[in-house]
């Protein structure tokens, strides 16, 4: 799978696990709410319930101490009065024996009712309750009623369960129940759904069960789908998935971004410099009058799983970063242990290391003296820096002059490619001009650069330097800067860039 592929799945999952997330807590807090609004309901239900109890005591115990024998005109006005001020009450009857004679709404019944038989008896209370899912009052034969009957001694009461209902009740699905002889009794609202919440018949947290704590035994079962709910509160429902899809196309798009911040040239480079990303390899420097070997040129490389970079990019970013410095100490710190463990290399192999011209004017070559491993070790360190404004200072001449006063040679990297000043070539105290690789390239075809080669030389003769040629890869190169008096060699002739391993064979087999 290709990098961008892998870049973009990986966005995307973020993203998704984002909206997932949100999902879970919108879910979450929806859950939250319509637990709430089930449990304000549910309260709501048992405070009715409450109040219906406490108008059946306030109206059935004073009619029973009037202790009326039959019923006439006064006991009618009693009843009407007790009727008066009722909420849940819209009728009441007076009994003679179990037979029904009279009721606020009929008057005289002209012929007697008798009583059935209640669904239960509150025993504390004396009380026998029934419910009518269709009852036809006297005074509105041709609409039934849903209702509960409360009768205590000679009275009782037709209680409407409608005006349990309230708009303030968001739940669609509810029932009041009383417990009693081991069986439940429904009063009001819909059938088994207590028994249906009791025995979890429905999804979590739509379901809301309680019994109140003034009247035992009187209890509520509650269910609020979900879908009611979210038909309730669609619109903010539409609002918080668009939220929660545009919270996770953002952070997909911050994870790319993110991505591709950590896959930029300079977040790697930073990492890279802390994780060993960096790596260096060794290019054989070699005598052109012997064909030896006198020395090296380490060179760095970079690679991480992202990738390699090539020097001509991670350079740039190095300088531009500030981060020359530490890219040479650990270079440095690198290249002379891996060399120092190459038995076969001889006291007084030339180690050839790019030094950034920045750090020269910065003053951080003065450093150099104080790594005790560059000190310490059997080689020559030769610094190679190549042609810039920065050398061109009093303040690069003074350290310049300490290294050598250090024991560290000079090279001028790149010579007649950058910032020339020949009249200052003397006093940067150099030891080694290196012939940049366009002007051996440009031997064969007898080009402009081919043809100052003689005039390099010269100057090398005069400051008494040595001279690498860089980029030789033919005999035909080689031969016409032998004969150009050119010192040393290197290119891929001699060997391309090797790690320290593979330098290690190299030497083994070239017989060195």
């Amino acid at each position: 799978m290709k990098k961008y592929q892998r870049k973009s799945i990986i966005a995307v999952l973020s993203g998704g696990f984002v909206f997932v997330a949100g999902c879970l807590i919108l879910l979450y807090f929806a859950a939250q709410q319509l637990t709430t609004q089930i449990n304000a309901d549910t309260k709501h239900i048992i405070e009715h319930v409450d109040s219906a109890v406490s108008e059946r005591r306030s109206i059935l115990s004073p009619l029973n101490k009037l202790a009326f024998k039959h019923c006439d005109e006064t006991t009618l006005l009693e009843m009407r009065r007790a009727l008066f001020d009722s909420k849940y009450v819209i009728d009441i009857g007076f009994f003679i024996g179990d037979q029904l004679v009279c009721t606020t709404g009929a008057g005289i019944l002209s012929k007697a009712i008798n009583d059935r038989e209640p669904d239960y008896i509150r025993k504390d209370e004396n009380v026998r309750v029934r419910f009518e899912p269709q009852l036809y009052l006297l005074l509105f034969t041709g609409r039934p009623m849903e209702v509960v009957i409360a009768r205590q001694g000679n009275f009782n009461l037709i209680m409407d369960s409608s005006a349990f209902d309230s708009a303030s009740i968001e739940s669609p699905n509810w029932e009041v129940i009383y417990k009693g002889d081991e069986r439940t009794h429904h009063l009001a609202g819909k059938k088994s759904i207590y028994n249906k919440v009791s025995h979890h018949g429905y999804l979590p947290y739509e379901t809301g069960l309680a019994c109140s704590n003034e009247n035992a035994n009187y209890c509520v079962a509650v269910n609020l789908p979900w879908s009611q709910f979210f038909s309730n509160n669609h619109f903010l429902l539409i609002i918080s998935l668009i939220l929660n899809c545009l919270a996770g196309v953002s952070s997909a798009l911050m994870v790319d971004a993110r991505i591709a911040a950590r896959r930029s040239i300079n977040q790697r480079i930073r990492r890279g410099l802390k994780k060993r990303s960096f790596y260096w390899t060794y290019q054989p420097i070699i005598c052109l009058q012997s064909g030896k070997l006198i020395g090296c040129e380490v060179l760095a490389r970079f690679e991480d799983k992202y990738g390699a970079l090539f020097p001509d990019e991670f350079i740039p970013v190095i300088r531009k970063n500030n981060l020359t410095w530490t890219f040479t100490e650990t270079m440095i710190t690198t290249t002379i242990k891996e060399l120092s463990s190459i038995e076969t290399l001889p006291e007084g192999f030339k180690v050839s290391l790019n030094i950034f011209p920045c750090d020269v004017e910065l003053g951080n070559v003065s450093l150099l003296p104080q790594i005790t491993e560059l000190i310490n070790s059997r080689f020559i360190i030769c610094l190679e820096i190549t042609e810039d404004e920065y050398l061109d200072t009093s303040i690069a001449h003074t350290h310049f002059r300490t290294l050598v006063e250090s024991g560290f040679n000079l090279s001028l990297d790149d010579f007649g490619t950058g910032y020339s000043n020949l009249r200052n070539l003397q006093n940067l105290s150099f030891h080694q001009l290196k012939i940049d690789r366009t002007f051996v390239q440009d031997i064969a075809t007898e080009g402009l650069k081919a043809s100052m080669i003689p005039n390099i030389m010269e100057l090398v003769h005069k400051f008494n330097y040595t001279c690498v040629a860089e980029g030789i890869e033919t005999s035909e190169q080689e031969a016409i800067l032998k004969t150009a008096g050119v010192h040393y060699g290197q290119g891929w002739k001699y060997g391309k860039p090797m790690t320290a391993s593979k330098f290690e064979n190299y030497i083994t087999s070239q017989h060195f």
